[in-house]
C-alpha cells in the first residue's frame, strides 16, 4: 500500500505510517533533506489530482501557525488557513485520508479526535510527552483511549528545545537541563532520532501515525474488497 504524506516536513508521520506497513512518499514546498524516504519538492496544493489517486491512502499536515499562539508573539504576522483548501484537495481525491493539525485548530476540523504522547508511553527522563495533536478522516478513526496524564513533570518539545514544564503543565518549574542533552531528550520524547532539534518542534510524534496507519490500511483493504 503506497501513502502520500502532504506537508511532509521532517517525516515524523511518515515514520509511523511506515511502521504500519505503508511506503511513503513525501511532499513539501520546502527541502527536507533528512526526510527518511521518497521525496518531492513542490507545492502541495498545485498537485494534480492523477497523482494523488495513484496512492492508496493520504496523509496531510497543514501548517498550523495560523492557530498557534506564535501569531501572536512580537513580529508575528498572520497566516492562511490551508485547512479547508487541503480537504477540499482530499476528497476529490477519493481516497482514505487523514489531515492533521495543532489542538487550537480543532474547531477547523470536522469531528476530530485528539492523540496525546501519554496515550503511547512517550517521554524522557521521568517527564511525560504530552502534545496533544487533532486529527480528521473520511473514514473512522479511533484514539487508543483517553489521555493518560500522570500529573507528573512534563517535557514541551518546541523552540528547538526540550522544556522541563511543572507538574501542571502550566509553566517553567526547572531549569532546561537534560542528561543526554535537548536533542536526545527530543528524540527520545518524540522517537524521531534522524531530525533536528528544530525540525522535531514541528513534528507529530510516530506513534501516533503508527496507531492511525493500521486504521488506515483496514480502510484501504475494505475499498479494495468493495471495488
Amino acid at each position: 500500500m503506497r501513502l502520500l504524506d502532504l506537508f511532509c516536513c521532517a517525516g515524523g508521520a511518515a515514520m509511523g505510517y511506515h511502521r504500519a506497513g505503508f511506503e511513503v512518499v513525501g511532499v513539501d514546498i520546502a527541502p527536507q533533506p533528512r526526510y527518511p524516504f521518497a521525496f518531492i519538492q513542490t507545492d502541495v496544493l498545485a498537485l494534480d489530482q492523477r497523482f494523488l489517486r495513484s496512492f492508496d491512502a493520504i496523509h496531510a499536515s497543514p501548517p498550523c501557525q495560523f492557530a498557534t499562539l506564535l501569531k501572536h508573539a512580537p513580529g508575528g504576522k498572520e497566516h492562511d488557513n490551508l485547512i479547508p483548501a487541503t480537504r477540499a484537495m482530499l476528497e476529490a481525491s477519493g481516497r482514505p485520508w487523514i489531515i492533521e493539525n495543532v489542538e487550537p485548530a480543532g474547531p477547523h476540523l470536522r469531528s476530530p479526535i485528539t492523540l496525546c504522547g501519554s496515550m503511547f508511553g512517550l517521554g524522557t527522563e521521568g517527564h511525560e510527552l504530552r502534545r496533544h495533536r487533532v486529527f480528521e478522516s473520511n473514514t473512522p478513526i479511533s484514539a487508543p483511549g483517553p489521555c493518560r496524564h500522570s500529573g507528573g513533570p512534563v517535557v514541551g518539545v518546541y523552540g528547538g528545545h526540550a522544556r522541563r514544564r511543572s507538574a501542571k503543565a502550566g509553566g517553567r518549574g526547572t531549569r532546561d537541563l537534560w542528561a543526554n542533552g535537548h536533542r536526545g531528550a527530543m528524540a527520545e520524547s518524540m522517537g524521531m532520532d534522524w531530525a533536528t532539534c528544530n525540525e522535531m518542534s514541528e513534528a507529530i510524534p510516530p506513534a501516533y501515525t503508527e496507531h492511525l496507519g493500521l486504521q488506515l490500511r483496514d480502510a484501504v483493504l475494505e475499498r479494495r474488497m468493495a471495488a
